[in-house]
């Protein structure tokens, strides 16, 4: 027994080796058949691609989109080849704050198609409006209209069970693209200047995250731009750069459009346009204008939880401002606002919903942009940023306007309520911009003065037919107005923009068309409908401009300067703590500058050459154009005169001027700079249409005559001319100069290119600034090119030769050194009297 264990044992050991040997084998063999059967199974597209899996980011939704290091894929279901979809760009966040929370481009539609080895995307059809029962016609328009290929792609692959195509899209989402990014004519740094050109800096761009949606795909870039500038269309040698944050869209429009509704240029609405072939034969632009389509879902607006609750609380209130007025014109109320959800299937970045999100940057106004379908002016979704420092805005605006009337506004840190109106206020416009409504300049003209100092007045109506207009406080409120009950601040949407509601989105039987053009001709003439666009500088429409409020602009003026000059003789005060900002501080003066100059000079000053100009219809009763009455472009120039006649009040207050630093005097400043002549001055080339047109016209040698009145009075009545006269003369002077090219000319001959006037006064008063503020101060070429105006604001004048007034520059050349030469016979001082010696100097250089 004991050897037959043995026997076995012996056995068992002597096979081990063998049975390893073989399990070895049987491995090896598994491992090399698995290699052969690798070899034998192609490829995956998601293995070639996305080798790394560390290096790869992909999100999912209506299509896939894929990030691998520097490069981008789209994942593109076949179902949706064929379909059509919108390109559209926002930029989410900008070194430069006039630019953040705007459009970066153009939003436009394309479709997407297939070819063996390319994807293509293709530009739509023409957006065209055919006769429907023509059958002819519509059969020729499907087999005539070709998409035209704008951009292929190399197919790269199909995912395992070839329902989808992957394509490589990295030079598409790059700020070089201008579907995606185009800065060019816009405003740069909030001000008077604009970007002519721009150029990415490629070493400084890269693609910042992607994101796909259930309607969209996303791509998140970061652009550094070099910018071009120029103001009042004068190139500037700053090149700028910004770096801007854009979020770029790739959405899936809807198979089934909105019905869309026809746009009325006499009506404040935004607009798509169409080309229109209903009369056979003869082609035109039409429009669409842009609306919700509230024939299906509420319009819901999310709102950020970051937004704090009492500015919550306004925002909820405007929306149900326009709530009301949707029901004061017989509909249900649509606009629903719900707070940021907190499930994760909710993406506030999602470009396809209404958002109303927190802006946590420097940035302090209230931005509001719409992606729209371009084919039916459907607006599919809102965007609205509100600023972290939304409170700059408020001390911007109602300080200078309305702090004595409204004692909430005397101090630098502008309490919650008056913060809360004003937000409610701005939110109003961001609500009736994404409701479809387009601004509207005229509204703020339609009320009197005597209206907008009555309380039962103004809590019915408000103080604009239009809060589409730029208008925010009632400065024509006097103090003791707001204890009585006069309405400070819009706070609901006016009589006009309820008309446009009703345009929009009232209900239509019979003849839908027929039906809007007996709406948009209801009200012609009555200036509280009137749609006001922003009007060009050969045919100014003076009831058209920012920063004005009331049909008197004479008695706007005069409550603006009475406002500023309380400003002045009590804003130090109000800046006692200091925690306040230095840089408020300092540039306080500055803005009350700006508010006399752009907000009050301005807008009088258009009333000179200025046009009315009436949408024209043949059953209007209103002129399509009509000149300013002589009378009141005359009482302009009197009253712009009058009150930079003695500006000693900038002045009257020393710690007012220690605000800005260690001042002197700003009312030789204001001088030196060019006020009121500047402001003069760019309207005289300007005049020549309004004088053309007038049966008894305020002519450009009268103009000038009423300034010359008012340069020398002091020597016409035998005595010496002031400082101020003397500096305003030589802005006088130079403009003259600049408005005849035969004078220009000679000056830039005799003086080798150098600047005409450098009258050292306080500060240099040269040509260029002259022109910069001034603006182009020039005719208007021969054959300028007219674009075609209907919805949009006018263009241009066809055919319109400014008139030569280089005769009359140099009459008036000669009489101001007429008037130059008695003056230094009246003047005892040599320092004066050199002045005039060196403004004949300028003179004689030109006329001798």
């Amino acid at each position: 027994m004991n050897k037959i264990l043995f026997l076995l044992v012996a056995c068992l050991l002597a096979l081990a080796p063998t049975q390893d040997v073989a399990a070895s084998l049987k491995t090896k063999k598994e491992k090399t058949d698995a290699k052969k059967e690798d070899k034998k199974k192609p490829q995956s597209t998601y293995d070639r691609l996305f080798k790394d899996t560390k290096k790869h980011t992909m999100s999912k939704g209506v299509m896939s989109i894929h990030q691998y290091e520097d490069k981008l894929y789209l994942e593109l279901p076949l179902s949706l080849i064929g379909r059509e979809f919108l390109i559209t760009s926002g930029i989410k966040s900008s070194s430069d704050l006039a630019l953040a929370g705007t459009s970066a481009s153009e939003s436009q539609s394309l479709f997407i198609d297939k070819t063996d080895s390319l994807i293509l995307f293709r530009a739509p059809k023409a957006n065209v409006r055919i006769n429907e029962q023509d059958n002819a016609q519509r059969k020729a328009f499907a087999l005539s209209q070709a998409n035209a290929i704008y951009k292929a792609f190399p197919i790269e692959g199909y995912n395992t069970d070839s329902t989808s195509v992957f394509f490589e899209v990295t030079s598409y989402f790059s700020g070089s693209n201008k579907d995606l990014l185009d800065l060019k004519g816009r405003v740069y740094g909030g001000g008077m200047v604009g970007i002519s050109g721009f150029s990415v800096e490629s070493s400084a761009s890269y693609t910042d995250g992607i994101e796909a949606f259930d309607k969209c795909i996303s791509v998140m870039m970061v652009n550094t731009v070099k910018l071009s500038l120029s103001i009042m269309g004068l190139e500037m040698t700053e090149k700028p750069e910004a770096t801007l944050g854009v979020q770029a869209t790739l959405a899936l429009l809807p198979e089934e459009k909105m019905h869309p509704r026809e746009a009325n240029p006499r009506v404040g609405t935004g607009y798509v346009s169409y080309s229109d072939y209903r009369v056979p034969n003869n082609s035109k632009e039409g429009y669409y204008a842009t609306r919700r389509n509230i024939t299906q879902d509420p319009i819901i607006f999310y709102l950020d939880t970051l937004i704090k609750p009492s500015w919550r609380e306004a925002i909820i209130k405007s929306a149900d401002a326009w709530n009301q007025s949707f029901k004061n014109i017989g509909l249900s109320a649509p606009i629903v606002v719900e707070l940021y959800k907190s499930d994760s299937t909710f993406h506030a970045n999602n470009p396809m919903i209404n958002t109303i999100s927190f802006i946590n940057n420097d940035k302090s106004n209230i931005a509001a942009y719409n992606i729209t379908d371009p084919r039916t002016g459907e607006i599919i979704s809102s965007k609205v940023g509100v600023a972290r420092n939304f409170a700059f805005t408020v001390r911007r605006k109602a300080v200078y306007q309305i702090a004595d009337v409204d004692e909430r506004f005397q101090n630098y840190h502008i309490p919650e309520d008056a913060v809360c109106e004003a937000l409610a206020a701005y939110m109003l416009k961001a609500f009736g911009r994404s409701l479809g409504l387009e601004t509207n300049l005229a509204g703020s003209m339609a009320y009197s003065p005597e209206q907008l100092r009555s309380p039962e007045f103004t809590r019915k109506n408000g103080i604009t037919s239009s809060i589409m207009d730029d208008v925010m406080y009632n400065y024509l409120a006097r103090p003791g107005d707001k204890e009585r009950g006069v309405a400070l601040i819009i706070s609901k949407p006016g009589i006009c923009d309820e008309f446009v509601l009703h345009y929009l989105y009232s209900p239509i039987e019979g003849d839908e068309e027929a039906t809007l053009k007996q709406w948009a001709m209801e009200h012609d003439g009555d200036s509280r409908y009137f749609y006001g666009k922003t009007p060009i500088g050969v045919a100014t429409d003076p009831r058209c401009q920012k920063g004005d409020l009331g049909n008197d602009p004479f008695a706007a003026i005069d409550a603006k300067v009475e406002h500023l000059k309380y400003v002045v003789k009590h804003s130090p005060e109000w800046f006692n703590d200091d925690n306040i900002p230095r840089d408020y501080k300092e540039l306080f003066p500055d803005y009350v500058f700006i508010e006399l100059y752009n907000n009050s000079l301005v807008p009088l000053v258009s009333y000179i050459g200025g046009i009315y100009l009436n949408e024209a219809n043949v059953n209007s009763k209103q002129p399509t154009y009509q000149s300013v009455p002589y009378d009141l472009q005359k009482k302009a120039v009197q009253k712009t005169l009058d009150v930079c006649r003695d500006l000693k009040w900038l002045d009257s207050n020393r710690e007012f001027l220690y605000l800005g630093g260690a001042n002197t005097s700003m009312s030789d400043w204001t001088y030196a700079n060019g006020v009121p002549m500047m402001n003069l001055l760019s309207r005289l080339s300007r005049m020549g249409l309004s004088v053309e047109k007038s049966s008894n016209p305020y002519t450009q040698r009268e103009y000038l005559g009423d300034i010359e009145k008012y340069l020398f009075a002091e020597v016409r009545a035998g005595k010496p001319l002031s400082q101020s006269k003397i500096v305003q003369i030589g802005a006088y002077i130079g403009g003259l100069i600049s408005l005849s090219p035969s004078l220009k000319s000679i000056q830039q001959s005799a003086m080798q290119s150098r600047s005409a006037i450098t009258l050292n006064i306080n500060n240099n008063l040269s040509l260029e600034n002259l022109l910069a503020h001034c603006g182009e101060i020039k005719n208007i070429p021969d054959g300028e090119s007219s674009k075609v105006s209907a919805m949009e604001p006018i263009q241009s004048v066809i055919y319109y030769q400014g008139t030569d007034i280089e005769s009359i520059c140099y009459e008036k050349l000669a009489d101001a050194r007429r008037y130059l030469q008695q003056s230094k016979s009246l003047v005892h001082d040599e320092i004066a009297r050199g002045k005039c010696d060196f403004l004949i100097m300028l003179i004689d250089r030109i006329l001798l």
